[in-house]
């Protein structure tokens, strides 16, 4: 993947570099998607925006990141990108369907931390939803959102933040604790998450 962009303004990040891949098939459409460093861990970052993974070039980009992080063995997180909501909300062709299919199943077995995060701009009762196939979560909760009864996703290290700035700590913490489990542990542990899915009661 061929590399631009060194400065990426308004983040939290120490260094980034994005990436943008093969051109020919597309860059995708993401507001960063390359490799990050916070706090001194380097990691693979993937930032969405509105428009992302409306496209086979979104999640084309999005699997050679995946391949990316196992090649370099580094933890991936995952900004704003509602993997879950795109995939079974939006009208799929053949093309993107296989696409989808494939970067899900990437994701599931990769041997490393994945770490969503949901700041301010995404809506807390959707992003609530996506912690079931990542390691970790870090959501940020709106004051005017109810917080649903969380007692029954004990185990799913669910960080919920008050603003923005709390992002960063609990993002730091959740590496910690993922990197000191065994790859196999993390991807038995998002396997079994897919036999018990969240049921929310607010």
């Amino acid at each position: 993947m061929s590399s631009l962009n060194f400065n990426y303004q308004h983040t939290p990040f120490n260094k980034t570099i994005q990436l943008y891949g093969d051109r020919t098939s597309g860059q995708g459409n993401f507001k960063f998607a390359g490799l990050a460093e916070l706090h001194g861990i380097k990691l693979v970052l993937l930032q969405g925006n509105t428009n992302s993974l409306e496209q086979p070039a979104d999640w084309r980009r999005f699997l050679r990141l995946i391949h990316l992080a196992q090649r370099i063995n580094k933890p991936v997180l995952l900004w704003n990108i509602p993997l879950l909501h795109i995939a079974t909300t939006q009208h799929i062709s053949l093309a993107l369907s296989t696409v989808i299919q494939n970067v899900r199943i990437q994701l599931f077995k990769l041997p490393l931390p994945i770490i969503t995060v949901f700041d301010e701009n995404y809506e807390f009762n959707l992003a609530i939803h996506e912690i079931e196939w990542s390691d970790g979560s870090v959501i940020v909760k709106d004051e005017s959102d109810k917080l649903p009864n969380l007692s029954n996703i004990k185990g799913r290290n669910l960080r919920t933040a008050d603003y923005q700035t709390d992002i960063v700590p609990h993002i730091l913490d959740l590496l910690q604790k993922f990197s000191q489990i065994p790859g196999e542990k993390l991807v038995n542990n998002r396997l079994e998450s897919l036999h018990y899915p969240i049921d929310f009661q607010l």
